[in-house]
């Protein structure tokens, strides 16, 4: 009873609007007036992902710096640093740097992000209506982590064991492999 669906009014794949925009036209209907969890609907995670622990981490970061963002990252393979965002991270888990598609001679790092899930804080929603020309969501976090040293807005890393980019048949049928055979605890999907 609490699940508002909101269309856009798209017919055709040509016509998207992006997801900056779609997140805009929620942000306006709903009248979100508060902190806001962002999640790509192409994304499914491993069993040991648990939202209620990511929403606690984020509050946890919030209680450090008020302007803090968390983002979820995984470890990758050397062979596809080139294929993701790579985040330097310090001992805190906060984000140094990040690097889009690094070559593996390019960082050390193999902490690839995780785009589709954000906690935004309150303020910063309000960027979002500034940036409504930038491609996508990825890039409110770029930007935030581009800027100086001094005036940078923290982004914190919370560490999970992988997802699924259910984007193509292939990722399909490895997804569909994972929850039918491996998956450990079913129930933790129902918390």
């Amino acid at each position: 009873p609490n699940v508002k669906i909101i269309n856009d009014g798209t017919r055709r794949n040509e016509d998207r609007h992006g997801a900056v925009a779609c997140l805009q036209l929620t942000v306006k209907s709903c009248a979100v007036d508060d902190h806001l969890v962002v999640i790509g609907g192409d994304t499914l995670f491993r069993e040991d992902f648990s939202l209620r622990k990511f929403t606690e981490s984020f509050f946890e970061v919030q209680n450090k710096d008020k302007e803090s963002h968390l983002v979820l990252s995984y470890q990758c393979k050397d062979e596809e640093t080139s294929k993701y965002w790579i985040l330097e991270l310090d001992e805190d888990l906060k984000v140094q740097c990040m690097k889009e598609k690094p070559l593996l001679s390019e960082t050390r790092s193999r902490n690839a992000v995780c785009f589709l899930l954000y906690c935004m804080i309150q303020d910063y929603i309000k960027v979002l209506f500034v940036l409504i020309i930038r491609v996508n969501i990825f890039n409110v976090f770029r930007q935030s982590m581009g800027q100086s040293q001094a005036s940078r807005r923290p982004v914190y890393v919370l560490r999970i064991s992988g997802r699924f980019d259910v984007g193509n048949l292939p990722s399909y049928i490895e997804c569909d492999k994972y929850f039918r055979n491996q998956l450990q605890n079913p129930s933790v999907y129902l918390m």
